[in-house]
């Protein structure tokens, strides 16, 4: 496949599946203190191999490439990007090959559209079915409706080919608005994270979930799909470096090309002053971390202690819950406050880059810690985040407490400390995020009491009922969306009995299977 040099080419994409991801063998092993420093920001990138080392690729339409019947993932993505990094603007074609699993016949094709909340980001330049023009379609806030021509079959395929363009918006200042930076751009640093339409989850009891969208939190309902991302730069002046997930490449020196199968969305980040650090786990994951080179107040030994901490993290996650199914990992210094996730992505803020004070027991440990646990309780086992935002959150969190109890044992103490008992938190642990208007009481009840919650399951299970509860859980999940039920319906009937009081102390819906009714 080409990368497109001017607008006008249409985009050429390959079915991906993840055999193609298992099949690129990994870097050679470094030990846990060694590094592989890239060059200078201001030379031309040489982490991604050259153009000219690429052999020569026949361009073939997304839907000659597809199987014809239902292929390992529903839904398939062909990205063609272009930014104009000059005036901060994006012109994108968008390929989606979609297979009905819904059992239903289906009239038209939903999808979320977050980065159509603020008005002016985006403007649909046309949308086609099949080649025929299609004109009746919808955008409601973050709802995009497009019907078919003719009702969509069970177990039938459709095509479709969006066409628009974006204004990529500056980063807001302070916490309420800019912890949302992973849509937007600042002096140094442009963020592409949920910036293209996503197909709807579909449940047979509740139709297409398109959630309402809400400041604070998160709210996706995000199925697992396979993503092919070319991405073109037009008007740099300085050479750019690009963030993203899974298998990445260079097939010109003016485009990045990246493939993900089995992500929930695919985010990209770029910037002039990116340095890039890496390392490789015992598992064979590639772990890179790219950092801001350009403030002063970060010295090397931040990236150094982030890069660490991000591997020493998957590879207890791997030994914990599973397998990480990827073969690289990129962490990103974002130019935001807060950490935030995304399918073989995270970004952790530069906050806690500039306030690390060269020890362990601090933030920067911690939210690197944090956000790689999403790789697998949200990226691997997905969830309703707005309505049940303690499946994902309450995991990522304690997953800090293996963290520490692993590689900082003896700071385990200051843990519960620092992190939880100096908040004094209150509030139910299963409250959605539309309940909340401020950070405090959301992080309260769903991070730190979730953590209280999780540590007392751990007492009533034991420790190896405990982790084998969440090994079963990912097993199961894996790829999927998980509720409430999907979770505790994994303990037995005693174990769901010696759980009783925990749930009733923490949960503002204790019982929740059916079966509860009869369990003392």
């Amino acid at each position: 496949m080409m990368c497109r040099q001017k607008m006008t080419v249409l985009i050429l994409i390959c079915c991906i599946c993840l055999s193609v991801l298992g099949a690129c063998a990994p870097e050679p092993q470094t030990s846990r203190d060694t590094y592989v420093i890239s060059p200078a920001a201001q030379e031309v990138p040489t982490l991604l191999p050259d153009h000219a080392s690429l052999p020569a690729l026949t361009p073939q339409p997304l839907s000659t490439l597809i199987p014809t019947s239902q292929p390992g993932s529903t839904v398939q993505y062909g990205i063609d990007a272009v930014l104009d990094w000059a005036t901060y603007t994006l012109q994108v074609e968008q390929r989606v090959h979609y297979y009905n699993d819904t059992g239903e016949v289906q009239p038209a094709l939903i999808f979320n559209v977050d980065v159509n909340q603020e008005p002016g980001d985006l403007t649909f330049k046309r949308i086609t079915n099949a080649s025929h023009l299609v004109t009746n379609y919808t955008l409601e806030d973050t709802r995009l409706t497009v019907p078919f021509t003719e009702p969509l079959a069970a177990d039938a395929e459709v095509e479709l080919i969006l066409e628009y363009s974006l204004i990529i918006p500056q980063i807001e200042a302070g916490y309420r608005d800019g912890h949302l930076g992973y849509w937007g751009r600042s002096a140094r640093q442009v963020n592409l994270g949920m910036w293209f339409p996503l197909v709807a989850a579909f449940e047979p009891s509740k139709g297409w979930i398109t959630p309402a969208s809400h400041w604070l939190g998160e709210h996706f309902v995000l199925r697992s799909a396979d993503f092919v991302v070319n991405l073109t730069l037009h008007n740099t002046t300085r050479p750019v470096r690009v963030a993203g997930p899974g298998e990445s490449s260079r097939p010109n020196k003016e485009c990045w090309r990246f493939e993900l199968a089995g992500g929930r969305e695919l985010a990209l980040s770029l910037s002039e002053n990116f340095r890039v650090l890496s390392t490789t786990t015992s598992s064979g994951v590639k772990v890179e971390l790219y950092y801001l080179a350009d403030d002063p107040a970060i010295t090397l030994d931040a990236p150094r202690h982030t890069l660490q901490t991000a591997a020493d993290a998957l590879a207890l996650y791997e030994e914990l819950y599973g397998a990480y199914p990827l073969k690289r990992l990129a962490v990103v210094e974002g130019d935001f406050p807060d950490g935030m996730e995304f399918s073989g992505l995270v970004f952790v803020s530069q906050d806690w880059f500039k306030a690390w004070k060269g020890i362990p027991n601090d933030w920067l440990t911690l939210i690197t810690a944090h956000e790689v646990a999403h790789q697998w309780w949200y990226a691997l086992v997905s969830s309703d985040q707005g309505h049940y935002p303690y499946i994902d959150e309450t995991l990522a969190i304690y997953s800090e407490v293996f963290y520490i109890e692993k590689y900082y044992p003896d700071y385990l103490t200051w843990w519960w400390d620092f992190r939880v008992n100096t908040y004094a938190p209150q509030g139910y642990v299963d409250t959605p995020i539309y309940d909340f208007y401020s950070p405090r009481g959301y992080i309260d009840a769903v991070y730190l009491r979730g953590a209280l919650m999780m540590e007392h399951l751990r007492t009533d299970l034991g420790d190896e009922a405990f982790l084998d509860w969440l090994q079963a859980y990912f097993d199961q999940m894996q790829g999927r969306i998980a509720y409430p039920i999907d979770l505790w319906s994994l303990l037995s009937t005693d174990q769901y009995a010696a759980t009783s009081q925990t749930r009733i102390l923490y949960l503002k819906n204790p019982d929740l299977l059916p079966q509860s009714n009869s369990i003392p």
